[in-house]
């Protein structure tokens, strides 16, 4: 079973002789992430820095870089970029349609009706992540991954049903604090080059490397390109914006910006996420590798150039994530 690297697996790491044995341009995890490709630790008794990389990949034998031991790893894009380019598609106010499975941990989310409701993000064979605002209905909802264009059956495409939601159970309509639900498949996804999930952070790399002032971030969906109308796009678009410090931000928004909650884009630019992208990924390339960082959550209006766009904090529940697919899969053994 896929899971997620915990503490206790890091800790294990640090027993070994990697410290001794690894000859590291750094001490410590606070310049460059250590040199680290994905996870960086430090053992202050050893007073040495040691690296660790997501599940699907190993450390090299530098002690710093990952190398995948899977087909289909999370956070590395399979597409061939000659393949399937489409034509020009403005979305997500003022986005750019990628080619086909460009973003292969996207997900579409629909009613049993076939109702598109959200969007979402792979994380697992079995789960996906989504804003808990997508599921106040409380309706039976069903997955769609590997899709291009909204409104077509594809080659590429599958469709599970959704057999269970988790929302946060401090999601909170009022403010949207909390915004996070995850999704249980009923089937666990084929992984292909068009569907595959995206690597989830530790909280260390997020904070301290993924969301700083100005690193950019690739938003996607099929979301309105006008917040007059729901419009929604054909085909899925992405737009490219820059993380926002929280002091920042609340200056120019009305509502509260909690410690759960990530902002970006630029003050006179109408690059924004919209109605119907919510619940869909905020990602950012590090090292050769997609991580997670935000969730669509909501917005004053769409396209503002005098607002930013404000995403759920993925880093503040990994726990809170590793245990509810802890919990699953233990309940299912037997």
């Amino acid at each position: 079973m896929w899971k997620l690297i915990t503490i206790g697996v890091l800790l294990t790491a640090c027993s070994s002789p990697v410290c001794r044995a690894s000859k590291v341009k750094y001490n410590n995890c606070s310049v460059d992430n250590g040199g680290c490709q994905h996870f960086c630790k430090e053992d202050p008794a050893k007073q040495c820095r040691y690296c660790s990389c997501a599940s699907g990949y190993q450390l090299m034998n530098d002690h710093n870089m990952c190398t995948p031991v899977v087909e289909f790893p999370c956070g590395r894009v399979k597409m061939d970029y000659t393949e399937g380019k489409a034509e020009f598609n403005i979305r997500l106010i003022g986005g750019n349609s990628g080619g086909r499975g460009f973003s292969p941990w996207q997900v579409m989310l629909q009613n049993l009706k076939g109702k598109f409701l959200c969007g979402g993000v792979l994380i697992h064979p079995s789960w996906v992540l989504t804003a808990a605002h997508c599921v106040e209905t409380g309706e039976t909802l069903k997955v769609r991954l590997g899709k291009y264009h909204r409104l077509r059956i594809e080659a590429s495409e599958q469709t599970i049903r959704v057999d269970k939601y988790v929302r946060h159970e401090n999601y909170t309509k009022l403010t949207s604090d909390n915004d996070i639900a995850m999704l249980h498949l009923a089937e666990p996804v084929m992984y292909n080059k068009y569907a595959l999930p995206i690597c989830l952070p530790t909280r260390d790399l997020a904070e301290h490397e993924l969301t700083t002032k100005g690193r950019q971030m690739l938003v996607t969906g099929w979301g309105s390109t006008s917040y007059e109308m729901k419009n929604y796009s054909a085909l899925l678009s992405y737009i490219e914006i820059p993380i926002v410090p929280k002091n920042e931000c609340a200056q120019v928004m009305t509502n509260t910006i909690s410690d759960n909650m990530l902002c970006a884009g630029s003050l006179g630019d109408r690059k924004d996420s919209c109605s119907g992208d919510s619940g869909g990924p905020m990602a950012t390339k590090y090292k050769d590798t997609w991580f997670l960082v935000g969730l669509v959550s909501w917005g004053e209006g769409c396209g503002k150039k005098e607002k930013f766009g404000v995403y759920t904090k993925v880093s503040q529940y990994l726990e809170w994530i590793q245990h509810h697919i802890n919990k699953k899969s233990g309940s299912s053994r037997g």
